[in-house]
């Protein structure tokens, strides 16, 4: 019974291990284009706002552009295809202000670490109430990157 109990400790270390680890080492590349938005959304859309992505330090690394689209009264998230992140677990797309992301603006999952994607932002949630895109991970509670949001005329 006792290496009973030892081996499915050891094997639950490893998937865990494993869950934390493997993004590190896996890339996810997502090629969502712009017009899916307009699919979805009502007529062509607008970019409201516009920002490049930087790493929150020298292990978490961000780059690319994102812009916030509106369509109808639709919002959307456009992560650009030349967007990279360094992957990790449990990573999600938030919106924050002046430096701090807000944990009741989550946006959705994030896609990939790679490249265009789509977010229709949650009716609850108003873009123009923040100034930033933040890429977070939930698991170890630490930002992956974050785009400071410049409005456009």
């Amino acid at each position: 019974m006792k290496k009973l109990s030892i081996v499915i400790f050891a094997v639950v270390v490893l998937v865990v291990v494993y869950w934390l680890s493997s993004p590190l080492f896996i890339d996810r590349k997502v090629g969502e284009k712009l017009e899916e938005i307009t699919s979805v959304g009502e007529g062509a859309p607008s970019v409201v706002v516009e920002g490049m992505f930087v790493g929150a330090d020298d292990f978490h690394k961000a780059n690319g552009a994102m812009k916030v689209l509106k369509t109808g009264e639709k919002y959307f998230v456009r992560l650009e295809d030349n967007f990279m992140v360094t992957n990790g677990p449990d990573l999600f797309v938030y919106f924050g202000k002046n430096g701090a992301y807000d944990p009741n603006a989550q946006i959705a999952a994030l896609k990939g670490n790679i490249g265009g994607q789509n977010y229709e932002v949650p009716v609850n949630l108003n873009p123009l109430d923040y100034n930033e895109v933040w890429i977070w991970c939930r698991v170890f509670v630490v930002p992956f990157g974050r785009a400071e949001m410049r409005f456009v005329l």
